[in-house]
């Protein structure tokens, strides 16, 4: 090999040192992006690239710099392969690259070196050689069609990855400008250094593509020692918050808007021309947000947002410090929670349905329990009733050393009545003589007034004497002697008869009492009626 080194060669090889360089500086990086692991790769095919351009322009043999140029060709088709699969990673479109896909984006490259390599057979890229007028070593090629095509496929693949950051750099998103303009700036200046080599506006001889690839180079090593371009990472934020179901809303220190996603414009509306607008602006829909963020404490709510789609939402607000425990912005989150909302609305009405349902039931109950003890004509506790609850009176009054008066009462001559006036006119009669127990009785919550059957009427009265009992008994017969009912223009005269026992002193059970008042109020109908008699003590 015959090599005359310039100037050239030592731009070249510099541009092999940086190229390496930043390629070795993201690879103690590649862990915190995928898109640094083909950005590795394409900045050592930069330098491999630009390696093989050294040789070629430090050769002095035609036939060397011809096998140096072909070389070439392998270099610039793996930078703009690796940069366009760099591009799709970077701008998270990495599903793309399946087997088949990525096959076919190096099937390209690869016929275009076959190209070269064969171009003593057809002349397609090359059509001659010319020498430097200025007697150095350079050859001027002079291209043919293929040139062209390969040249094509370089904008094509280059431009696709361009395409690709500029979208990028287009997101709401701060962070994803800001890194995407730097790829895309990056990528920028091989596109210019190629166009000025095809359009002859660099010396004659001088491919100043892989100069441009330096350039390019030496912006990324900026990007990742100064900005740290893959310490911020577009992929994590396109996976965990563009793709995020709740709106996102980040707001600076001065509560400006300096990002969003896609679910948060669906909820209030957010656009792109608002990044950098004060969120009280924005919002000023909603006051209740704007008051919430104000506080230096996390916040979690639910409220009702009526935008772009009427809706529920749980917002929570959390606020952002650096590691001086300074305020540097807040972070609001917007859960859509329509659905659970509804869902719990609806199961809030059912549970209130429900709970009116048992309520329902419970008075049913009770009115069951009510018509179960009660007497359906006069309202009075029935038989059943009372002979449930009285052996239970005087298991209490035995306890409490207190008498119970046990008085049966009987309206006179009631088959008349029915007979004479009719049954209605016997109902009536039944229900003005309940009305006086009920008078008579509800003194003392403690007395019990039942119809025990027919015309016939039990009153026990706990804590009364048999004097005290005899008089309650008196009064209840002469209010009902003195009552008068008319039936068909005729009035209805009728008496009551009664008896009068006293637990314990005339009966220790209920059969024992009834016994004896059922004796009394025998004796007092033999007596004529209208009359109370008492049981004799022993």
């Amino acid at each position: 090999m015959h090599f005359q080194y310039n100037l050239y060669f030592v731009i070249l090889s510099v541009t092999v040192i940086i190229s390496t360089t930043v390629a070795f500086a993201a690879w103690q990086r590649r862990s915190i992006c995928l898109a640094s692991k083909p950005f590795i790769l394409m900045m050592l095919a930069i330098a491999g690239y630009a390696t093989v351009a050294a040789m070629e322009a430090a050769a002095i043999l035609l036939r060397e710099k011809i096998f140096w140029s072909k070389l070439e060709y392998v270099g610039s088709g793996s930078v703009i392969t690796l940069f366009l699969i760099f591009a799709m990673q970077f701008t998270n479109k990495n599903r793309w690259l399946t087997p088949r896909n990525t096959t076919l984006l190096w099937a390209i490259p690869t016929f275009n070196v076959i190209l070269v390599a064969t171009n003593e057979w057809h002349g397609l890229v090359w059509s001659g050689f010319l020498p430097d007028p200025k007697g150095t070593n350079f050859v001027i090629y002079q291209h043919n069609l293929g040139f062209f095509w390969i040249m094509a496929c370089v904008y094509l693949y280059t431009l696709t990855g361009v395409v690709m950051l500029i979208q990028k750099a287009l997101v709401p998103s701060v962070l994803s400008r800001r890194q995407s303009s730097m790829a895309l700036a990056g990528a920028v200046l091989p596109i210019l250094g190629a166009s000025l080599y095809m359009l002859r506006l660099t010396p004659p001889g001088l491919n100043i593509t892989p100069m441009s690839f330096m350039l390019a180079g030496l912006f990324y090593f900026v990007s990742l020692f100064r900005f740290r371009m893959f310490d911020l990472v577009p992929v994590a934020r396109d996976t965990l918050i563009e793709n995020l179901s709740d709106g996102v809303l980040v707001l600076d220190a001065k509560n400006r808007i300096i990002d969003f996603n896609p679910a948060l414009k669906h909820l209030i509306g957010v656009k792109k021309q608002h990044i950098g607008q004060p969120a009280a602006q924005v919002l000023a829909k909603w006051p209740e947000i704007i008051r919430l963020y104000h506080t230096h404490e996390s916040v979690k709510t639910e409220i009702f947002i009526d935008s772009v789609t009427p809706c529920y939402v749980e917002l929570l607000i959390t606020s952002l410090h650096n590691k001086r425990k300074q305020l540097t912005g807040r972070l609001l989150v917007l859960r859509d929670i329509t659905q659970r909302y509804q869902a719990e609305s609806e199961l809030r009405q059912a549970n209130e349905y429900l709970q009116k349902q048992v309520l329902e039931i419970q008075t049913l109950q009770v009115q069951l329990r009510e018509q179960a003890i009660r007497d359906g004509l006069t309202g009075l506790f029935n038989r059943r009733y009372f002979d449930e609850i009285f052996p239970k009176e005087l298991i209490r009054a035995t306890r409490d050393s207190e008498p119970v008066a046990l008085i049966i009462m009987d309206i006179d001559y009631f088959k008349n009545v029915n007979d004479t006036f009719g049954h209605q006119a016997g109902d009536r009669v039944i229900q003005v003589f309940a009305d006086l127990l009920r008078y008579y009785s509800d003194s003392d919550s403690q007395n019990i007034a039942c119809r025990y059957g027919g015309e016939e009427f039990v009153l026990a009265l706990p804590g009364l004497t048999q004097e005290k009992a005899f008089q309650h008994a008196e009064h209840i017969r002469l209010s009902f002697q003195a009552a008068r009912l008319e039936s068909r223009g005729k009035e209805i005269y009728t008496t009551v008869s009664g008896g009068v026992a006293v637990f314990p002193d005339h009966g220790k059970t209920t059969d024992e009492l009834l016994q004896v008042v059922d004796q009394a109020l025998y004796a007092a109908k033999l007596d004529g009626r209208n009359c109370i008699k008492c049981v004799q003590s022993n």
